[in-house]
Order: C-alpha cells, then structure tokens, then sequence
C-alpha cells in the first residue's frame, strides 16, 4: 500500500516510511497518523473515540497554480490571439510583395518599375508599382504605356505613353511618347532597333511607397549607417539572449506526491 502524504517533507517531524503508519491508525486518526495530519480525526481534538487523541500537525496548504479568470483575463486572451493573426497576415503580405517585387523578375518574363514622379498622374501615381511584360517593337501602337531610357541628358527611366508610332525603312520603330500629366510631349523621339520592349500591363497602387521614402537622400544616407547598426544588434541579441526554460506548472496532486516522504524515487 502507498500512502500519500499532504504535507512538506520540511514540516514533518523525522523520517517517515510506509512501515511507521499502519492503515488502522490513518481511518481513526491516532498515532504516527495524527502527527502526520492524515485520517478522518486528525482535525480534532480530544473527544468521543476508541483511544486517546495527540495534537494534531499544523494544516499545510498543498501549492496550487493560479490561472487568471473572468472577462480581463478572457478579453486579453482574445486579445493576445487577434494581435498574433494580425501579426501573421502582415509578415505573409510582406512576404509576398518581396518575392514578388525582387524575386519574380529573375525567374519569370516581367519588370517591376516604382513611380517616382507625378509625370503620368492619374494614370500611375507617385508610389505604384508599374508590371512591365516583353512585346515585339512591331506590336507597339499610340495608347501603350512603355517603360524605356531616354535617349538625352541622363538617359533616365521613364514609363510615358506612346503618342505616335513610324516604321523607318530600316525596320526599326521611331515612337514619340508623352506623360499624362504633362501639357506638350516629350522633347525627344526614341529610335528601337531591338525585336522587344517593355510594356505596362498592369499598374499596383501605392506598393511603392516604401521604396520611394528609402529613395530620399537624407533618408538614404542615415539607412546607409542605420542598417548595418541594426542588424548587428539583432544579430547579438539572438547570439547572446539565454535559453528560455520550458517551466511547466505540475498538477498540484503531483506536487503532494513529489513532497511527500513516501515517493521515495523521487529526484528533485
């Protein structure tokens, strides 16, 4: 027979082994098991019985574990799954945007442009991202949009749209393009001698804009510092922040048993 003791191995008054309690002395509450606390009598006095009482053993409340309840607790359980869904949804958005803005146009036929100017507002705004596709110089007519470098001055990027279209009789194609935003066209015409050009096909709203705000100058020079900052710390908090270890709350029923003189295998 094992016997479970409720009280701490610190409050009990010497050693203890199953052999000292007999089963008759824990029903009536008399002897060893008095002094123990153990056994329907041993939270009273002298009185009516078959033998004599002792005193009994000072009651010991076994440790328990408190688990937070009532409408705070439940409204920051609610809380603390919305924050973590919220969390998720952004970082696979975030996610997605990447491979698709820096990945995508390695391995698949598209570009991506941002929008740095209002030169073809309303059409792209400030912040879009343009999807640019391949199509024959021969395919190009007045309406498309072609993203192409300018063939003046800085030799620049700009996406415009096609005003005019000529066939040289040297087969390549001479467009004169114009912004939408802007009230005459532009002041050069691009001569393309390449069987292929970049097209918009489709325009994303305001993707851009983070990538137009790092494109600042100050913004620039500080991410320049600031990054390499950054990620080293990061990179020292991971190496040198300590192992959380997994403190799990044992039942209370075991934490009687653990405590009790009688578990005798039981290792600390």
């Amino acid at each position: 027979m094992v016997v479970v003791a409720t009280a701490p191995a610190r409050d009990l008054p010497g050693p203890v082994s199953p052999d000292s309690v007999s089963f008759d002395e824990i029903v009536q509450g008399t002897g060893r098991a008095s002094e123990l606390g153990l056994g329907s009598g041993s939270g009273s006095g002298s009185g009516s019985g078959s033998g004599p009482r002792t005193t009994p053993a000072r009651s010991v409340t076994p440790p328990l574990t408190l688990v937070p309840t009532g409408p705070a607790a439940h409204f920051r359980r609610i809380l603390g799954v919305f924050s973590y869904q919220i969390g998720n949804i952004f970082s696979t958005i975030a996610f997605a945007l990447f491979l698709f803005l820096a990945i995508g146009p390695h391995l698949f036929p598209y570009q991506t442009m941002t929008m740095l100017t209002g030169s073809m507002v309303p059409t792209i705004n400030p912040g879009d991202v343009a999807v640019d596709t391949r199509t024959s110089i021969y395919d190009l007519k007045p309406g498309d949009i072609i993203t192409y470098q300018i063939p003046v001055d800085d030799h620049r990027i700009v996406s415009h749209r096609i005003v005019s279209v000529t066939t040289e009789p040297d087969s390549s194609v001479t467009v004169r393009t114009k912004g939408d935003a802007n009230s005459s066209n532009d002041p050069w015409t691009a001569n393309f001698t390449n069987g292929t050009m970049w097209r918009v096909d489709t325009v994303i709203p305001k993707v851009g804009e983070g990538i137009r705000f790092f494109r600042q100058p100050k913004v620039s020079r500080v991410a320049v510092y600031v990054a390499p900052v950054v990620g080293a710390a990061m990179a020292l908090t991971i190496i040198w922040k300590p192992r959380r270890r997994k403190n799990k709350q044992p039942d209370p029923h075991d934490v009687q048993y653990h405590q009790s003189p009688f578990a005798k295998d039981y290792v600390r």
